[in-house]
């Protein structure tokens, strides 16, 4: 896999590759430098709006935490992922592959949580969330909530479902093109690691936060 790899298309298709393939365009220690970046940054927004991504596509909002707390779940988020996706490229995929390309396109794909930091900073959605953990738990006290805030809430969760679903096909893709995989094999590795990743990622935050 090439450092930066060279595309003629038109200005909208080359948009489009960014969006949904930017590996075509960067790899190996570019990526992985833009991709920790994206992941600091959201870590760093998350602490802001009290946003937590303590899974591989996890995100939960309302627990105060240190900084550095929320820096490294992004990071264990990642690590988790690329780990078992190396296993799995040395076994099924039939040319050599290097290790910095796995970790630089498994970073960059998680630059769409950045999006989701930024979407969950206004406080309402920290005002829903503890409305509806109140609620569920029929604690003593309410809290205020009004219409404007539900909808911020509401637009919030659809563009953090769309983000997600986007990480997960910029995931599968940069597991393709840095390992060289394909078809069925490369489907169903890469669902183990997706799932065992997310047990992983969970049991190794869940400790920090204790």
């Amino acid at each position: 896999m090439s450092e930066t790899p060279a595309d003629s298309r038109s200005p909208g298709s080359k948009l489009m590759q960014w969006l949904f393939n930017p590996f075509r365009f960067t790899a190996g220690s570019k990526a992985l430098g833009s991709g920790l970046a994206a992941i600091l940054l959201a870590g760093l927004f998350g602490w802001m709006g009290n946003t937590h991504f303590d899974g591989i596509i996890d995100v939960h909002a309302g627990v105060e935490a240190p900084l550095w707390c929320f820096m490294a779940e992004g990071l264990i988020d990642w690590i988790s992922m690329a780990i078992p996706l190396v296993f799995f490229g040395l076994i099924i995929s039939n040319s050599s592959f290097r290790l910095i390309d796995v970790l630089g396109t498994q970073a960059l794909a998680r630059w769409p949580y950045l999006i989701i930091s930024l979407i969950m900073l206004p406080a309402a959605n920290r005002r829903v969330n503890a409305y509806l953990l109140s609620s569920f738990s029929q604690a003593e006290g309410s809290v205020t909530v009004s219409y404007g805030d539900f909808a911020i809430f509401a637009m919030a969760m659809i563009v953090t479902v769309c983000m997600a679903v986007w990480t997960v096909a910029l995931m599968y893709k940069g597991y393709s093109l840095s390992c060289n995989v394909k078809g069925p094999r490369a489907i169903i590795t890469f669902i183990i690691s997706f799932v065992g990743s997310e047990v992983l990622s969970k049991a190794a935050v869940m400790y920090i936060l204790s």
